[in-house]
């Protein structure tokens, strides 16, 4: 039957469970929706919160813990490093390379032969050899710096036609710099990798060799340039409130110890910290001290962030991120309001479907609402996960977001 009573669009407060419609008092929600629709809504579009029914979302404190000095920033020359080299695995079951098609690995082939056995071939000669694969290895450094004799895991794939490298041995191989320098007398071995393969079981043509690396050589990495060190701030804190601020607080610490001024922002991620002249005879103690100072939270003055990772459908939310009341529209997203008849009964409730949300905060003198309480809503109204970043990043697009996206 047509009712007479006009539709419309339920106002949310975030304060209350129940929503209040037009001017109307505010009334119990009918029992036959066991206020559950109405109460999760009431305040899902007001607020709002926490990610999608396909993700999961994490809320941070607005300002991060206090910690150490070393849990904000690295040294500058501790990045570690990468060794890689070319190498032929042996003892495939005609799963190696085809010389026929391609005399690439051949050439190695043929060298190893020489080298090893003092027998002379040619391409022609191992053409129907399919036992061997060329293959590309590479070994990570710590930002610890390594000693001869350490043993570090390589990684192994293939470079020619080699459809699987199960059962293979890796003919010992010399692993050197990344990096090619301008005299290439100066590129040397810094480490020999030989083993038996554990091939991915995924992808055949990968694998690996726990400890396949054993240095030669010392790679030795240094923090220091002349007199100076340079702190930089992890990617998360990085910005020039909080560098000027962690500049300051190396300088307030160090001025006890009788050192003024030995700190300084270089760039937003940037501080270059002077080893004073009395620290000199002990510069890593002096470092190491350093990077214990206590670090005050309220000194991490980072802008509030969403960060969206697609790849594992997880939205993680800055707890400090608000929005400004805006009205929300999504794909297969249908708000349903209920208005009482005037002898209203559970069995015939007025329901009112629309497919837009005004999304206010409840409080005539609160301008803005938390980010994370807007995806709580969302969630419980299993609102896909691509759908909530979309809804993120149209509040953006009409400046109605505090807060960046990364």
């Amino acid at each position: 039957m047509e009712r007479a009573q006009p539709r419309r669009l339920a106002h949310f407060d975030a304060n209350l469970a129940a929503p209040s419609v037009g001017d109307r008092p505010r009334q119990a929600i009918p029992a036959v929706f066991g206020r559950a629709v109405l109460a999760r809504l009431a305040s899902a579009l007001v607020v709002s919160a926490t990610l999608a029914a396909v993700a999961c979302v994490v809320a941070f404190a607005s300002s991060a813990r206090a910690g150490d000095l070393q849990e904000y920033v690295r040294l500058k020359g501790y990045e570690g490093n990468r060794l890689v080299g070319v190498g032929l695995v042996y003892g495939l079951n005609k799963t190696g390379d085809s010389m026929k098609d391609s005399t690439v690995t051949s050439q190695p082939y043929a060298q190893l032969l020489a080298n090893v056995g003092n027998i002379r071939s040619d391409a022609r000669n191992l053409a129907k050899t399919k036992s061997i694969a060329l293959v590309f290895i590479t070994v990570e450094i710590p930002s610890t710096g390594a000693r001869s004799d350490d043993r570090f895991d390589i990684e192994i794939g293939t470079l020619g036609t080699a459809t699987s490298l199960a059962g293979g041995q890796l003919v010992t191989s010399f692993l050197k710099s990344s990096v090619v320098p301008a005299d290439r007398a100066q590129w040397v071995p810094y480490a020999v990798a030989d083993g038996a393969l554990e091939v991915d079981p995924e992808s055949p043509t990968k694998a690996r060799i726990r400890g396949g690396a054993r240095m030669v050589r010392d790679i030795q990495l240094t923090p220091f340039e002349g007199d100076t060190i340079a702190l930089v701030l992890h990617p998360q804190y990085a910005g020039l409130p909080t560098a000027a601020a962690i500049a300051d607080l190396v300088n307030d610490e160090l001025s006890l110890s009788g050192f003024s001024d030995v700190a300084r922002v270089e760039d937003q991620g940037t501080i270059r910290v002077r080893i004073p002249a009395d620290a000199e005879s002990d510069p890593y103690g002096f470092v190491a001290r350093m990077m214990t100072f206590p670090v005050p939270s309220d000194l991490i003055r980072t802008p509030a962030r969403v960060v969206i990772d697609r790849a594992n459908k997880v939205i993680t939310v800055d707890e400090r991120v608000e929005f400004r009341p805006a009205a929300v529209t999504a794909a297969n997203l249908r708000i349903t309001t209920i208005t009482p008849a005037i002898e209203p009964t559970p069995e015939q409730p007025l329901a009112d479907t629309v497919a837009w949300a005004g999304v206010a905060t409840g409080d005539t003198q609160r301008q803005s609402m938390k980010l994370r309480t807007l995806l709580d809503a969302l969630n419980e109204l299993d609102v896909p996960f691509e759908t909530q970043v979309a809804i993120i990043h149209a509040l953006k697009r009409q400046n109605a977001l505090k807060g960046e996206i990364q």
